[in-house]
Order: structure tokens, then sequence, then C-alpha cells
């Protein structure tokens, strides 16, 4: 089985624009954002390959990346 990975829903690219103390504060905030509460979940999140994420969480997260300087947050 083959896995679909929506590049255009995936965050990776901005966690990896956060700087490395301000990445646990990011990190939490984005769990709260999506409502998971395991790695995996926020993982599959970060990675595009959960594909169910709604505008409005889309704009926070943007907004949350936004607020670290981070103007591109979308993509692998």
């Amino acid at each position: 089985m083959q896995t679909t990975i929506n590049t255009s829903k995936a965050f990776r690219k901005g966690l990896r624009e956060i700087k490395v103390k301000d990445a646990p504060d990011v990190r939490e905030a984005i769990f709260k954002i999506l409502g998971v509460t395991t790695k995996q979940s926020f993982s599959n999140y970060a990675n595009g390959k959960t594909v169910n994420l709604d505008v409005d969480k889309a704009r926070q997260i943007e907004a949350l990346f936004a607020s670290y300087g981070v103007t591109d947050c979308w993509g692998i």
C-alpha cells in the first residue's frame, strides 16, 4: 500500500526554519491548533500524510509561523 503525501498541506519546511530555542513552543502550539495528543499524529500532519487540514487550522498555523518570522511554512 502506498501512502499519498500532500506537500501543500505539510508544514515540515516551516518547522525546519524555526530557531531551536523556539521549537518546543511552536510544536506545543501546533498540537493545540490541530487537537492532537500524540507525536505520531503531529508527524503525520507535519509531513502531509494527514490531509484533512481545514482552512481555519491552516491559517492559524501560518499565523503562528509568521509570528516567529517564517514567511513560507508549507512544504516538506
